[in-house]
Formats: structure tokens, sequence, C-alpha cells
């Protein structure tokens, strides 16, 4: 596949690879037990022209190495600082640092508080993010420590820094060739939203509620009101399914067609399930008396 807006073109079959972005509370991953690999440095590139005349950089290439977990490795230096060891996963919706990679990066101070929950920082901003000859501005991160990033570096002896998301390549058309462990970049004119600030709108849905108007599936010809006792007809219409089976002002609306009618709730749960013109029985409670009738539902449509 092969499209802009920060999506991916694949050269070759991708091996399967797992992504490390899982809720916080359940990210774990398989031990793994295996060296990395080194990265050789990206090469130089040459300069082509736009259509207007003026330069435009040949996309830009960055080699990786395949973690024994299927995991795309890189290094990056991060506001001149580094080089850190950075996972490049396409399912994860942010990009993510360590404590110790922002601090010693310079993206939080070392005093910043942390939160209880794996000494989270929340965001913050890189001012400038290199991989090859790839730099980024103005990444917009988070910082805590990732549990499985931990548990990564321990098995593989070598500290693991954060992981490189959307944020990050959701601003080039990225090409990913798995024979070479290579990939490359092309910028794209696509504005990365803020994902943090966004989530919790969209988690909490729309601040004010819609109205809607439910039309009924039957007509039944009676307006009802809850009292101390359930539900009574307060009004039945002339002509109307209810007149027809006999339902009177005053009655309580013991059940309908099987199904107890204790409130007004109750009263709408049975109604919708009636079938137009199929009877259905009702029982009232007329002056002590309970009184079994036969409702025939018309079409509410």
């Amino acid at each position: 596949m092969d499209h802009d807006r920060g999506r991916v073109q694949e050269a070759y079959p991708k091996p399967s690879t797992a992504s490390l972005w899982r809720p916080i509370i359940v990210c774990m991953i398989a031990a793994l037990a295996a060296a990395s690999l080194f990265l050789d440095p990206a090469p130089a590139f040459d300069q082509a022209e736009q259509g207007d005349g003026r330069p435009k950089a040949a996309p830009a290439r960055v080699a990786f190495s395949m973690l024994p977990s299927n995991h795309m490795l890189v290094r990056a230096m991060i506001n001149d600082k580094g080089p850190y060891r950075l996972i490049f996963d396409l399912g994860a919706p942010i990009t993510l640092l360590s404590n110790g990679a922002a601090e010693t990066s310079g993206v939080v101070k070392d005093d910043a508080p942390k939160s209880f929950l794996f000494s989270m920082r929340g965001e913050a901003e890189v001012a400038r993010m290199r991989v090859g000859d790839l730099t980024a501005e103005k990444l917009p991160v988070v910082v805590f420590d990732h549990p499985a990033l931990r548990i990564l570096g321990d098995v593989l002896g070598r500290p693991v820094d954060g992981i490189i998301g959307f944020t990050f390549f959701a601003r080039y058309k990225t090409t990913i060739d798995y024979q070479s462990n290579e990939m490359t970049f092309e910028p794209v004119d696509f504005e990365v939203r803020d994902l943090m600030k966004d989530l919790p709108a969209k988690l909490s849905g729309p601040r004010t509620a819609r109205r809607r108007t439910v039309a009924p599936g039957v007509l039944l010809g009676l307006r009802p009101v809850k009292d101390a006792d359930g539900v009574r007809a307060a009004e039945v219409s002339a002509d109307s399914p209810a007149s027809a089976a006999g339902i009177k002002a005053g009655d309580l609306l013991l059940s309908i067609d099987g199904r107890w009618t204790t409130s007004i709730d109750d009263l709408f749960a049975a109604a919708a399930d009636l079938t137009p013109g199929k009877d259905a029985p009702v029982v009232v409670r007329r002056d002590g008396d309970d009184v079994a009738l036969t409702l025939r539902p018309e079409d509410g449509a």
C-alpha cells in the first residue's frame, strides 16, 4: 500500500510485529533472549528540484535494526543529545520518552514532579529529534516509564528509551524495506493533531446532549401517569385501541402482553414489543378488582 498523510508503503512483506502500545495497566511483553543490533549511519542524499525550481531534498533514508521481538529499533538524537534507542511503532498513537531520556536530553527538568503511576511526567515537547538525516521539530511527546520498555531493556541488556509513534510518522510518507532494514521518509502536508489534548473530549463524548424524538411502534391511545400504586391511565382517547379494549381513565395498568407495568419505563418497554394488529392481553385493576382485557394496537408510524 502507498499513500500520503502519514501512512505506510511496505516494499516487502512485513513479519508479524506486536505493537508495544497497549493500555498502560495491562502492557506486558514476553521475555526475549537476544542482543540488539547497532545501526549504520544514514547516508547523505542528493538534491532534486520541485516544480517551481526550488531545491527539494531527496527522501531521507533511516536504517533500523529488527529486534528478536520483531520491533524496529532506531537511534535518535534528541535536542542534540544521545543517541537514544527508540522503538519505531506504527501502532503507537503518541511518541513516548522514558524519564531518563527526557531528563538527560533536556525535554523535562530533573526536578519536574512525577505521578505515582509509572513516574508519569505528562506531556512535553522535543525541540529537535534527529533520526539519520531526518529532523523533526516541536515534536509532542508523553514522558513516563512504560513498563514494557523496561522489561524489553532488561532482557536485551541495553535500555530502550522510548517509542516513536503517530505524532512523528504522520508527518511523512513512509516506506519500510524490511529486507534492507531501511526506512524512507518524504514530508507530506499534514497537520498532526494533539491527540493527548483531544483524547479526554473524545472519550467523554459531546458536552451537550442531543435531543431525539422517538416515534412509538404501536398506538395504544392512552396517557399514562405514575402514582403511588403504579401506572394509571390518566386519559383514554376516543376510538383508540385502548378504548376499544375497554380500558377506562383511572384504571391501574398491571400488565401488558404478560409483562408487568409497574413503572412508565415498564409500560413503554412492554408496548415496544407489541405488534400492530395482533391481540395482546392486558390486565388492569378497577375498583379493587383485576380485569382481564384484550388490546389490539394500531400502527404507531
